[in-house]
């Protein structure tokens, strides 16, 4: 389950002025800063992961129901930036055991929503979700 860097995995932008670390206006930052892109290359588990259990992520079950894909691409965009690949992978073993049942826990339905707009959004691979209940 590990992600993968591509071949050529930054790009760099301008440099702009009073922008926070999201490139959002912000008059208080003094700092000039340049925009760093990075491709990284996810499996359905690391996504779900990061999307569970990534602190601070505002991922809620309205969202999911609205069809609201902006809103979960800006949570994953929010995950990317906040946790680094050793806990994305512990996040990805652990929302796996709770999607496929290993795992006894009350996020098991949200986990299975998630992941139907998971294969929806990204395209990709999903195991069969346990049927809990």
């Amino acid at each position: 389950m590990h992600a993968s860097l591509a071949t050529q995995p930054l790009t760099v932008g301008p440099v702009r002025s009073q922008v926070s670390v999201f490139g959002d206006p912000d008059d208080g930052e003094s700092a000039p800063r340049v925009a760093v892109q990075m491709t990284l290359h996810l499996s359905f588990a690391e996504i779900l992961g990061r999307l569970l259990f990534t602190p601070g992520s505002t991922l809620m079950r309205e969202d999911l129901e609205s069809g609201n894909e902006s809103k979960i691409m800006e949570c994953l965009w929010f995950t990317m930036a906040q946790t680094g690949l050793d806990v994305a992978e512990d996040f990805a073993d652990m929302a796996m055991d709770v999607y496929t049942g290993r795992r006894s826990s009350n996020l098991h339905a949200f986990a299975v929503s998630l992941g139907t707009v998971i294969t929806h959004i990204f395209g990709v691979a999903a195991p069969e979700a346990a049927r809990v209940g």
